[in-house]
């Protein structure tokens, strides 16, 4: 708020009608300064109800793009229907290059030893169901697991000979050749570069099969602590 000056003591020596007529307008101007005091601003549109509640009123959530399928990299095989190029997790497409090539190298070489894994489950098994090695082998269960307490010095000896293959392997090959099975030579690598693929795409398949197989025979033997042989005898899946 303004306030006017002070009155000056000469304004009191004038006559009575001049006197009022000063004191009029000194009223007049403290009203018009306070009046343009709470007038609202000239350089913005005053806001309206409506324009108040657009303003708070909450932006829809952007729609989320659809995931992108995702797609095998070149000269990845095992891509197959109705997967497809199955990867989840998103290893593939946070892996550069050389990680992927070394992730498909993991996944054969573990293929191959859950396939050699199943048949040392199976074969065992079937050996001591027949008596074949005496009542003693894989006694009392007759399952495979009990190797670690009936002769843990032949299955000491079996994973000592593993880890000698395995150190050679990776001593032999680089980077990006460790599946090479030294076998090409024998004559079984066939010539059509098709059928090449084809070859490949079924060992990455067999060996996917046999690791879900053997952690399938692992977690039954210890759950119900029968044979693989029997619970399949069991189910009516074979009969002996």
């Amino acid at each position: 708020l303004t306030f006017p000056p002070p009155v000056p003591l000469c304004y009191l020596c004038l006559p009575k009608h001049l006197f009022l007529s000063t004191m009029k307008l000194a009223l007049l101007s403290v009203l018009a300064s306070t009046a343009a005091a709470f007038a609202p601003s000239q350089n913005g549109r005053a806001p309206t109800d409506l324009s108040a509640t657009r303003a708070v009123k909450k932006e829809a959530a952007p729609k989320k793009a659809p995931k992108a399928k995702a797609v095998a990299p070149d000269g990845l095989v095992g891509a197959l229907p109705p997967v497809g190029f199955f990867d989840p997790a998103g290893f593939a497409a946070k892996a550069s290059d050389a990680e992927l090539a070394r992730y498909r190298e993991v996944e054969i070489m573990h293929g191959r030893f859950a396939q050699m894994a199943f048949l040392g489950f199976v074969i065992p098994e079937k050996c001591a169901y027949d008596g074949a090695f005496g009542d003693d082998f894989l006694a009392p269960t007759g399952r495979a697991l009990e190797a670690f307490n009936t002769d843990p010095i032949w299955l000491a000896l079996t994973l000592g000979v593993l880890s000698c293959l395995e150190t050679v392997r990776l001593i032999e090959t680089e980077p990006g050749s460790r599946t090479d099975a030294k076998i090409e030579s024998i004559g079984w690598r066939p010539k059509s570069e098709a059928e090449f693929v084809n070859y490949q795409v079924r060992e990455l398949q067999n060996g996917r099969l046999a690791m879900l197989a053997v952690a399938g025979e692992i977690v039954q033997e210890l759950v119900n602590e029968k044979p693989l042989l029997v619970n399949l005898q069991d189910s009516g899946f074979v009969s002996f």
